[in-house]
């Protein structure tokens, strides 16, 4: 009986998880716009570093962590801010790479530029609010008071499997040959898309704040 009453609590969450992680948003766009432009390797370690990030705000959530940080206020706006941050850097960098010519590859020319995509991932999803309200979302769908610990540790191991699969796809459609003839017609267009939708983002953080 308490199997079927988990596995009830289990589907639809999996299902938020499953659309949360699908929606566009910072992440997926990053590595949809990275996996364009640099290669499918690129995109993948940026899909790691998010997917890293990810798991974080889960295990995070599952532990009841991240409810006992959002109920201080302050860390809310820290965390928006934080995001802001990064969302605007973002939008520097792409508009930056309006100077280069498109120039896609499918190897990485070092292990620090590699690193450096891993990190950006991670913080990406670390910085992103929206990221930690989808799990908390997640988790009370999924979980109940009387939920035991294979139980959280199921979902949290489901939904990354999920993510994983999701954001890796993310990272293998976007470096098709398909994409990078699209990339090299509408390079322009694309990427003043693209810082466009991290400023706004970013501004509906801060206009969150208060």
């Amino acid at each position: 009986m308490t199997n079927i009453v988990e596995a009830s609590l289990l589907v639809p969450a999996l299902l938020v998880y499953s659309l949360g992680t699908l929606t566009p948003g910072p992440a997926n766009l990053s590595i949809a716009n990275l996996a364009t432009s640099q290669g499918r390797q690129a995109g993948f370690i940026l899909a790691a570093g998010v997917i890293t990030g990810s798991l974080c705000w889960g295990i995070m959530t599952a532990l009841g962590v991240s409810t006992l940080l959002l109920s201080e206020p302050r860390f809310l706006i820290v965390l928006k801010l934080l995001g802001a941050a990064c969302l605007f850097w973002l939008a520097y960098k792409t508009v930056k790479s309006l100077a280069r010519p498109p120039c896609p590859t499918t190897a990485l020319s070092s292990e620090r530029k590699a690193s450096r995509y891993y990190w950006q991932g991670v913080s990406l999803h670390l910085t992103n609010p929206k990221a930690i309200l989808t799990w908390l979302t997640v988790t009370s769908i999924g979980l109940s008071p009387h939920s035991p610990s294979l139980a959280t540790l199921l979902l949290v191991a489901l939904c990354a499997l999920i993510g994983i699969t999701i954001f890796s796809l993310y990272a293998f459609c976007f470096s098709t040959p398909a994409a990078q003839q699209i990339l090299v017609r509408y390079h322009r267009a694309m990427t003043i898309f693209c810082a466009g939708f991290y400023n706004l983002v970013a501004i509906g953080f801060l206009l969150s704040i208060g």
